[in-house]
């Protein structure tokens, strides 16, 4: 079985081989986020400061339950993976392959090829070796969610390995149009889906992801306990550089914090095979590339990497269309993000960063390439809802709670 699960074919004979395998599994590491009940930040959006709470325009990080996080964003390889289980033909009736992935497009950022000529199963591929441990890029909400539909639909095997770390053994399903969001109406009312379990794996909220960054249960500065960047420190971290293979090349033993953004990492697939980034020429005149997960070796005060920089990570909280902003797709529902990315000036890393974009990624323009995510776990927490009618237990019943009914209009399977 585990040679089957890491692809190595049997060989019978000096001249007959059975056909490589495909991979269905995939490993999650996820770290215990506790204090539950915890104070809220108070903050007003992209101000670096820290109001009181008459000042704040909002308040987040507060979660009511104890929860994981994934360690890590879902790397390339990964999400190949996850193609080749879903979408065996490379059919991409879902669009869960962007074009723009395509190495022969985006020489500089295509991660993954697709070949129909390959066998059944094996039609995507790592573009370069070198993006392997590379977070995905050009993600958008619904491939977010559909990657977590199938890891839910999914069997799971945990083992701790560590003080509130675990490992799962994700065995990918098929089935990525219902599970914990349903997208079977995504044309129509797929923008509004919403969580609709209490434990297993989903995508983080907002409070969630937020918590997991910046969130120490110890105080830490003037009586409070959020962080300004998820580095644990109010000063800004150091901008990662690379060598020619997207390796980080300042991290480690007493180099200080360091976080991938600010054009720091400098590298391509054609650099890495010519042994120099010299050459490497980015289409839109940002450099900065993106590293290995965890590469940088500075965690939040939960131990997750990465949620300062890399890429923006999509949250599965609702808000509305951000003003004066391109709504290519005309969708009425955004969701949140968060954490930056790799061509991004220091401020995306703020607390109070909380963007926002269309869930198609449209709106976030020429970022989009550095669109990613990373799955949440709950386990049999509390949803929290006060009331029948709020059905995403936000505390208010409106349209987005009339959303989701909708969008699971019908039998009931």
């Amino acid at each position: 079985m585990l040679l089957t699960k890491l692809g190595i074919a049997f060989v019978l004979s000096s001249s007959v081989a059975l056909p490589q395998v495909t991979p269905q599994s995939i490993i999650i590491e996820t770290v215990e986020v506790g204090d539950p009940n915890n104070v809220p930040a108070p903050i007003v959006p992209f101000t670096p400061e820290f109001p009181d709470v008459t000042g704040a325009a909002e308040l987040v990080g507060r979660v009511d339950y104890i929860y994981e996080m994934a360690r890590y964003e879902i790397t390339v390889e990964q999400y190949v993976i996850f193609l080749n289980v879903v979408d065996p033909t490379g059919a991409n009736l879902q669009q869960l392959w962007d074009p723009l992935m395509d190495p022969v497009v985006n020489p500089y950022r295509g991660q993954i090829t697709r070949d129909l000529s390959q066998s059944t199963g094996q039609r995507f591929s790592l573009a370069a070796p070198s993006w392997r441990n590379k977070p995905i890029g050009f993600i958008d909400y619904f491939r977010a969610a559909r990657f977590i539909n199938s890891i839910y639909n999914g069997q799971s095997v945990r083992s701790t390995i560590g003080q509130g770390v675990y490992r799962y053994d994700c065995k990918l399903s098929v089935e990525t149009e219902s599970g914990v969001y349903n997208l079977f109406n995504q044309a129509v009312y797929g923008s509004y889906s919403q969580r609709q379990v209490v434990s297993g794996f989903v995508l983080p909220n907002q409070d969630e992801w937020i918590k997991a960054a910046y969130y120490s249960p110890n105080e830490v500065a003037f009586g409070r306990h959020y962080w300004r960047y998820p580095t644990r420190s109010d000063s800004a971290p150091i901008p990662a550089t690379a060598d020619a293979c997207g390796n980080v090349t300042n991290a480690g033993p007493g180099s200080g914090l360091v976080a991938n953004y600010g054009n720091g990492a400098v590298w391509c697939p054609a650099g890495c095979t010519a042994g120099s980034s010299a050459g490497c020429v980015p289409p839109d005149g940002n450099p900065g590339n993106l590293t290995d997960v965890g590469a940088c070796r500075t965690p939040s005060p939960w131990g997750t990497f990465d949620q300062g920089g890399n890429v923006v990570e999509w949250t599965e909280t609702v808000c509305a269309p951000v003003e004066g902003v391109p709504n290519p797709q005309n969708q009425s529902i955004w969701r949140q993000v968060h954490g930056g990315i790799s061509i991004a000036a220091e401020y995306q890393l703020w607390l109070s960063a909380t963007g926002a974009s269309d869930p198609y990624g449209q709106a976030l323009g020429t970022v989009r390439a550095f669109g990613g995510f990373r799955p949440s776990m709950l386990p049999g927490a509390n949803s929290n809802v006060t009331c029948a009618a709020d059905v995403n237990g936000d505390g208010m019943v409106n349209g987005c709670d009339l959303g989701i009914v909708l969008n699971g209009w019908g039998v009931c399977n």
